[in-house]
Formats: structure tokens, C-alpha cells, sequence
């Protein structure tokens, strides 16, 4: 590939004490630095606190959304994050195509937050996205972290030993959301992204408290890695918040551009850091990475599939939701005549069983 992109990696879906997280801003990035991370992007419930919050922190770029749901919904769900929204659109919370509607005329992207959820007789409470005629959402949250636990827990015994070793008990998104997600993008772009949903809350297990999922626990865990066109500015200084408004703005575009883009991929960093993962395909009449549509090759032609890791895995290419390909170690290599959603899933052997290590976003060759 003639162009060349740079990495940025960061946690998406977070949530401070202005709605239902533990933490404030200081210390949610706080972790995020101490972990190494480049950008959050926090999302509370039902407000937007850009104008005071967004910008660096610590030398991470803080970028403030929001998740907007209506809480008099009978049954609670329709859950959407609001990213590069400008204004508040809490109003339009109980009509979600308007709520869609209103993120996109503000030039930003909407994306269902934990699209499908389990749950169990101890935890029966979800939030699971219910209005599926709704058109024009940008993309989908194909790994929520926080909620991957809640349809595990069966007994306290088992709850006691996920507060205290809760990467033991996830593997990867659902299956049925990737099912979903393969169904979605059958039709249209669709792009994913993994979301900590963090909110570092404790809880009271007989005499025992623990706080669930700390900032730097999701910190290390679930990431989204970006490709960008441009490199960060970053901050002008190494004090602790750094206004400068230029570098902000153009850092966050490069991020949205990003997610507009859909050249990302989801890692599950806990396992072991992915960055340096890449994906990309050419034939005769075009090449791209993750996010691109690249067409379709000249009769007779075929299309080379590579996909690279930074460490040794079971790599495999799926094509509309089935595979097509599979190696084992740091590299993929495949070529193939038929159209199609092309996507790459690597899996890595950690804690004593199988765990879904890195999720790439598709490339469509296809008219």
C-alpha cells in the first residue's frame, strides 16, 4: 500500500461522576495515561460537558461525546453513543431514528451501544438497542466490555471471583452480535467499534468490596485502535491540561475521520498490546485497507488478502460471516475470486482457553 497511516489507540464508551461513573475526569485519564493510552472518549448518560471537559489532559486527548437513551422507556434500552456531537441531543432520546437523525445533521456519528445483550436471573437488568427499523446508524458497539459480564454471572460465589479475576471469565463479543454485524454489513458499511462502557463502580459481595472494572483495568483491556491520514499535533506542553484548541480540534477530526472510515480494529490489549495489526487487500483495480470498498477485480482476476499481527495467533478471514482462510502465527495470506464482506479475526490461547484477541473492520469488494 502506497499510503501510509498512523496508529492511535484509546478507549471508547466511559463514564464519569456527570452521570453514573465513580471517577471524574482526572482520574479516569489519569489511568488512561499511566497505561500509555493516546485518546478517550468519554459518553455519560444524558449530557454533554464538551465545553468544559474536552482537550489534553496528561497527554492524552480527551474527547467528550454523550449516550443518549430515554429513561422512561418501559422496557430500557435504545442506548446511543453520540460521538463529535456539538449540542446536547437528550431531547431526542424517546424517538430514536430523530436521535440518529439529530447526531448525523451535526455532522457526527451514531452508534448503537451494546446492540444485544445476555442477562441472568442474578442480573436480569439490560439495556439491549430494541428498534432495529431504525436506518442511517453509523455503527455498531461489536464488544461491549462491561456488559460481556453480565450474562455470565450465575451465584455470588461466581460474582466474587469476577470482581477479582474478570479477565478469567471474557472471551470475545457475542456470537450472536457478530452475527448481527455480519447481517448489517451484507447490506451497507457498517463500522465497529469496542466499548468499555466503564464506570468503576464498587460493589458489596457479604463482607467484601471491590470496585468492578476500574479506569485502568479497561484502560488495559479493550481498546480501539485508528489508523489516521495525519499525525496528532498533541499537546504544545507538559503541563497537566493543555488547552490549545487548534490541536485539539484537528486531533479530533483525525479521530472521527478515522471511525467515519472505519479503519480501526478492536484489541483485546489485556491478552497482549495489538498494535502494529494490519489488514489490506489490491487486485488489479484497486487496493485498501480496513473500511474500504475497493470494487471488484477484471474477469479472470482475484484479490490478495494479507493481514500481519504483532505477535503469534490463529489468524482467520471471513468472508460474509464464514471463513475462508486460517494460519497460524503472525501472518495471513489469501487470494480469492469471489465478492464480498471481508474481515480478519485473530484468536490467542490466554488464561487457559481461547480468547478473541483482535476484530478487524471489514474491506467490501463489491460494486
Amino acid at each position: 500500500m502506497s499510503r501510509q497511516y498512523h496508529e492511535y489507540f484509546g478507549n471508547i464508551h466511559m463514564h464519569t461522576t456527570h452521570s453514573d461513573g465513580v471517577g471524574d475526569f482526572e482520574e479516569l485519564v489519569q489511568a488512561a495515561a499511566a497505561v500509555g493510552l493516546n485518546f478517550v472518549f468519554v459518553t455519560d448518560h444524558n449530557v454533554l460537558v464538551r465545553d468544559s471537559e474536552e482537550g489534553y489532559r496528561y497527554g492524552v486527548l480527551t474527547l467528550v461525546g454523550e449516550e443518549v437513551h430515554d429513561p422512561d422507556l418501559e422496557q430500557e434500552g435504545n442506548h446511543l453513543l453520540c460521538l463529535g456531537v456539538e449540542d446536547d441531543l437528550t431531547a431526542l432520546g424517546p424517538d430514536p431514528q430523530k436521535l440518529i437523525d439529530g447526531v448525523i445533521a451535526q455532522g457526527a456519528l451514531p452508534f448503537l451501544a451494546h446492540p444485544i445483550e445476555r442477562f441472568t436471573k442474578l442480573i436480569p437488568t439490560h439495556y439491549p438497542w430494541r428498534n432495529w427499523e431504525v436506518t442511517g446508524f453509523h455503527g455498531v458497539e461489536l464488544w461491549n466490555y462491561m456488559s460481556s459480564f453480565r450474562g455470565i454471572v450465575t451465584s455470588k460465589t461466581q460474582a466474587l471471583l469476577m470482581g477479582f479475576f474478570p479477565h478469567l471469565f471474557t472471551t470475545g463479543p457475542l456470537p450472536e452480535m457478530l452475527a448481527k454485524w455480519d447481517e448489517l454489513t451484507a447490506e451497507r458499511p457498517v463500522v465497529a467499534l469496542g466499548g468499555v462502557d466503564v464506570h468503576a463502580e464498587t460493589y458489596n459481595i457479604g463482607p467484601i468490596r471491590r470496585c468492578f472494572l476500574p479506569y485502568e483495568h479497561c484502560a488495559r483491556a479493550l481498546n480501539t485502535h485508528l489508523l489516521t491520514e495525519e499525525a496528532f499535533i498533541g499537546p504544545n506542553s507538559s503541563q497537566a491540561t493543555d488547552k490549545d484548541d487548534s490541536a485539539v480540534r484537528h486531533d479530533r477530526g483525525q479521530v472521527l475521520g478515522a471511525l467515519r472510515a472505519g479503519r480501526c480494529w478492536l484489541g483485546y490489549d489485556l491478552v497482549e498490546w495489538t498494535s502494529g495489526f494490519r489488514f489490506q487487500a489490491e487486485h488489479d483495480r484497486g487496493s485498501g485497507v480496513m473500511g474500504d470498498t475497493i470494487g471488484t477485480p477484471s474477469p479472470g482476476k482475484a484479490t490478495h488478502f494479507r493481514a500481519v499481527t504483532p505477535a503469534d495467533g490463529t489468524l482467520r478471514l471471513l468472508r460474509d460471516g464464514k471463513p475462508v482462510a486460517e494460519s497460524q502465527g503472525r501472518r495471513l495470506e489469501h487470494t480469492d475470486t469471489e465478492p464480498g464482506v471481508y474481515r480478519v479475526e485473530v484468536w490467542k490461547k490466554r488464561w487457559g482457553r481461547p480468547r478473541g484477541w483482535i476484530f478487524s473492520n471489514p474491506i467490501y469488494v463489491r460494486g
